[in-house]
């Protein structure tokens, strides 16, 4: 269970663990995890699926054992609770708004303005809360659900399955968990609240460091490369932490009824501009995503003026001329007559 409010701040401000702290050696290294084992307990998700999807359903599956490849989890959240207006989604190369009912789906990007709270609700119970002034990507092509947070709040309460919150400095990954992770321009932020997780430190130059792991642990990464680990979040953190984030995110027995997101137009560069210079391991599908835009001469103007930036599209933006088409020198000689 959570710990109430005024319990959490207390504990939190205290320096104090809700359960014994463990100190096991930890390092973590480039390609290393910290791992935590607090609360590890597995709940089975019980879901009743009409019998006229099961056979594609299974067949998908097999298909992918087949295959040899695991078949990659796709997150399906409908959004159960929204305050603070419209949010903005890019989906494929569309600019959307979206409100409360609306599922996001792998691949949206989402936006919040500066007075939002955004939940989201998964069939398998999981939580995503978005805060205020946010970006957050839902990632594609992931071996399990992962948020990418450019900016902004977000809170996850995992309950079923396994899920990745990450900024462009630190992330972490944890099931039976409760992660909340703060990202601006200079450092990333992550609080494991509650559960088991392990932590990710990203980016090329990620070092080597030596820190106990607990319950309630905090971690810091800024320009600098050492993550700073305490245990219990900073008081700066807490300062900045949106109100909504203080309590359990809530779950809905009724969910809303499905909305449709309302279409605005095509994605212009100034939209995506801050997504394209994100981390390169992350904005891989971005290429055949908005290859089609380049059609638009705005588009494909600001996709040039910034192609320093972006070299996996110079040759998308300027392909190779190809070789002029010559025959073989055997076909030259053939052709020549004799003297």
């Amino acid at each position: 269970m959570i710990a109430c409010r005024a319990t959490l701040w207390r504990r939190a401000r205290a320096g104090e663990a809700d359960a014994p702290q463990f100190k096991p050696d930890v390092v973590v290294t480039k390609k290393q995890q910290i791992t935590t084992t607090v609360d590890a307990r597995r709940q089975r998700a019980q879901r009743v699926v009409k019998a006229g999807r099961t056979v594609p359903i299974a067949l998908a599956l097999w298909a992918g054992v087949i295959g040899g490849k695991p078949v990659q989890p796709q997150f399906n959240g409908l959004v159960s609770y929204a305050d603070g207006g419209a949010f903005s989604i890019v989906r494929r190369d569309t600019l959307m708004t979206g409100s409360k009912g609306v599922a996001l789906l792998n691949g949206d990007i989402v936006a919040t303005g500066p007075n939002a709270f955004v939940v989201l609700q998964e069939t398998g119970g999981n939580l995503v809360g978005i805060g205020p002034s946010t970006s957050v990507y839902f990632v594609e092509r992931q071996e399990v659900e992962t948020l990418f947070v450019l900016r902004g709040w977000v809170k996850v309460d995992v309950k079923s399955g396994t899920m990745r919150l990450t900024g462009a400095r630190l992330g972490m990954q944890g099931r039976q968990a409760v992660m909340v992770l703060h990202a601006d321009e200079r450092s990333n932020e992550i609080f494991d609240e509650q559960g088991s997780t392990t932590l990710l430190p990203t980016g090329e130059s990620a070092q080597p460091m030596s820190k106990e792991t607990g319950p309630s642990r905090f971690f810091l990464r800024a320009e600098q490369l050492e993550v700073v680990s305490q245990a219990s979040p900073s008081a700066e953190f807490l300062a900045k932490l949106p109100v909504a984030f203080r309590d359990p995110l809530p779950a809905y027995a009724k969910l809303p009824e499905p909305a449709q997101p309302h279409m605005v137009r095509a994605v212009s560069y100034s939209d995506i501009e801050s997504w394209l210079m994100m981390p390169r391991e992350w904005r891989g599908s971005f290429v055949g995503r908005f290859r089609g835009r380049l059609k638009d001469p705005a588009f494909f103007a600001a996709m040039d003026a910034h192609q320093a930036l972006l070299p996996e599209w110079k040759p998308i933006l300027h392909p190779p001329l190809e070789p002029e088409n010559r025959l073989p020198d055997e076909s030259r000689a053939e052709g020549k007559s004799d003297p």
